[in-house]
């Protein structure tokens, strides 16, 4: 069965959406999807699951949650969050959004890293038979060594390592952002990337703010909602923050003193706005206002990172392929030595 990619999940997002905001019930919902034809095996695996979690008598996100592996803790808080607040449709909306921009970056970075990639493939087995030329070469016309059999070999162990080591960088990164979703340190460190931790930073504010929104109109407490937007975030940081901060809030102070008591986590412009909202009673708009302002901001910075990832890559190609060219060029250089030393 295959797995839901970036796009599928955004269609199967913004189609439970829809049928949030006209009230139509979730059972409803998932039974009228499941009846739609060229719906995916694992996407009907997660409506399945919803209708089976649903007549256990669990929540919608719950039973998101234990639907398939395919929904992402993440996925199941934001969409849990957006329920207990009474507005389900704007979870589902904000990860249709979410997704439908993860889908358009990997496709851009994609596109921009097929000629990097050609390169890469062309530069190694190029690089690795006129090596093995110039060094297999002799002023009797004999061939040293294995000659292009050996070439061969580690033009083939060469590409295996590359192979290697662009999978181990993908399941770190995957290892890394799954820690930094609960962990502080890891999703600080992930922040000071360049281009990156920009992204995550707009998205994981974006999100607190809707939740956050969510929250309030629904009628929770301050300190509650708080706590909440914080753990649907999808930062460590945040989350983190937002537990301290709701204590302070519990205690009697104002959310203002919990926001600026974690300047790592809620920037500076954020934390005056909330303040200034909060003394006004206005802090809904502010919240919506904010909500928008990230979500510009994290689409500036998807853009960015598709723009500049293949850049990045390209540039690493250049290094690794004049690293070959200067291999090669030695190899050279001490064949005509060996020529030299030949002749006199």
């Amino acid at each position: 069965m295959s797995g839901l990619s970036a796009k599928a999940k955004s269609q199967l997002y913004s189609s439970l959406e829809k049928y949030a905001r006209s009230g139509m019930g979730m059972e409803k919902a998932c039974e009228s999807l499941l009846q739609q034809p060229r719906v995916r095996g694992a996407e009907k695996k997660i409506y399945r699951g919803i209708l089976a979690g649903l007549s256990a008598g669990l929540t919608i996100g719950d039973s998101l949650g234990r639907a398939s592996g395919e929904v992402t803790a993440l996925e199941e808080e934001v969409v849990s969050a957006a329920e207990e607040g009474g507005m389900l449709e704007k979870g589902f909306g904000h990860l249709a959004e979410y997704f439908r921009r993860m889908d358009r970056t990997r496709r851009r970075i994609l596109k921009g890293l097929t000629y990097p990639l050609i390169l890469i493939h062309l530069a190694v087995p190029v690089s690795t038979l006129t090596v093995t030329a110039f060094s297999s070469f002799s002023a009797d016309g004999l061939s040293q060594g294995q000659g292009f059999q050996s070439a061969f070999t580690e033009m083939g162990k060469n590409m295996l390592i590359a192979y290697v080591i662009i999978s181990l960088i993908f399941l770190a990164a995957k290892f890394l952002a799954g820690m930094a979703r609960t962990s502080a340190l890891i999703d600080g460190l992930l922040n000071t990337v360049p281009l990156l931790g920009k992204a995550r930073r707009a998205v994981a504010m974006e999100r607190f703010s809707q939740v956050f929104e969510i929250f309030l109109q629904s009628g929770k407490k301050m300190s509650d909602s708080l706590a909440g937007a914080g753990a649907a975030s999808g930062s460590g940081l945040i989350r983190t923050a937002s537990r301290r901060g709701a204590k302070i809030v519990a205690e009697g102070n104002p959310l203002a003193t919990a926001l600026y008591s974690a300047r790592s986590a809620f920037p500076n412009d954020f934390a005056r706005g909330m303040d200034s909202a909060e003394q006004s009673g206005q802090l809904d708009r502010e919240l919506a206002e904010w909500g928008r302002f990230y979500s510009d901001s994290a689409k500036e910075a998807m853009e960015q990172l598709a723009e500049w990832t293949p850049k990045l890559f390209y540039w690493g190609i250049l290094i690794l392929v004049g690293f070959l060219i200067i291999r090669a060029g030695l190899a050279y250089r001490d064949l005509l030595q060996n020529l030299i030393n030949v002749s006199f």
